[in-house]
């Protein structure tokens, strides 16, 4: 059995797709004897869309990469590469560990999807899940910390943060030291770590199910959201209706409403609204011109009102609140 531990670096990653720019590998022995190791640095493509976004990230700390921005770009895309990284990570007798797999495995799945190529299946370990059942610390600490912690200080001194390659030396380091300390063999640490263990395309079924999910309730939300508003127009609409005729006639001066909008959007205050008017033997009208007073949703509402008004309205203009507490 060979052991591939592997790092990937992106220029971005907008809207939860990374845009690969480097692959690093380490491919050992089951005893951690390197057989080949390498760094394939590779273009994100072109366009906007493809730039490099690494910096000034909201609540992303900024990242470094190995290489120049303009060296990636002189470099072939994905595509040229993926015969290659094909062979090594799909290989029958070889076991794949990342760090962080839910970055990792979702990278090179999109990364095949974008370019229409048949996307990766194959058996990987995380790396990261070890660090923390090792040490028995929830959260996540970064694979630089973590092999300074695990490993020792000494052995990041001469391996590059960001170089994939060097990720990737840090990955294999981390490993063979938790074997070494809890006495397993690498065998016997992958047989009892299945929580660290996870097969490419099912996780890549389960992520995109639990999207498909956080869409639809989302549009449930929304829809129901905007019935909820419907309820409260066509609450004020049927009111409105029953006095369309009676909206000029003088014994009714001082006594007719209207609503603005945005208060049209709460039914329960609609409602309160319609029990208010019968209660004191007032009037809804469908129009600002014909009314004696609006009713606003709040001060907020009346001022931005009046700001479009621009200048003093014939009719007054009253907030909800006031309109229920002025008895």
């Amino acid at each position: 059995m060979k052991y591939l531990f592997f790092d990937i670096e992106c220029s971005n990653c907008f809207n939860g797709i990374g845009k690969m720019c480097e692959f690093g590998y380490v491919l050992t022995d089951e005893n951690f004897n390197v057989i080949k190791k390498d760094d394939v640095p590779m273009s994100p493509g072109k366009g906007r869309g493809n730039r490099f976004h690494l910096k000034g990230r909201k609540n992303e700390k900024d990242l470094e990469l190995a290489y120049d921005y303009d060296f990636y770009f002189t470099q072939p895309e994905f595509p040229h590469f993926y015969e290659r990284i094909k062979a090594l990570i799909e290989d029958p007798d070889t076991t794949c560990f990342a760090y962080s797999m839910d970055n990792d495995i979702p990278h090179l799945h999109h990364s095949c999807t974008r370019y229409k190529l048949r996307p990766f299946k194959y058996v990987c370990y995380d790396v990261q899940q070890f660090v923390a059942a090792y040490l028995e610390k929830k959260g996540q600490m970064s694979l630089f910390n973590a092999c300074k912690s695990i490993v020792g200080p000494n052995s990041v001194v001469k391996l590059q943060e960001h170089l994939s390659r060097d990720d990737a030396e840090m990955e294999k380091l981390i490993f063979d030291a938790i074997c070494t300390l809890t006495k397993c063999s690498s065998k016997e640490l992958l047989e009892k770590s299945t929580f660290a263990r996870t097969y490419s395309l099912e996780y890549m079924n389960h992520l995109e199910e639990k999207a498909k999910e956080k869409k639809r309730q989302a549009k449930a939300r929304a829809s129901s959201y905007k019935d909820e508003k419907a309820i409260g127009w066509e609450i004020y609409r049927q009111e409105a209706l029953k006095n369309e005729g009676h909206e000029f006639e003088d014994e009714l001066l001082g006594k007719r409403y209207a609503v603005a909008n945005r208060l049209k959007d709460e039914p329960d205050l609609m409602k309160k609204i319609i029990d208010y008017i019968h209660e004191h033997n007032l009037f809804l009208v469908f129009s600002m011109k014909n009314c004696d007073y609006l009713i606003t949703f709040d001060e907020e509402n009346r001022k931005n009102i009046k700001a479009v008004i621009g200048e003093e309205p014939k009719y007054k203009i009253i907030t909800y609140d006031e309109l229920i507490n002025c008895d």
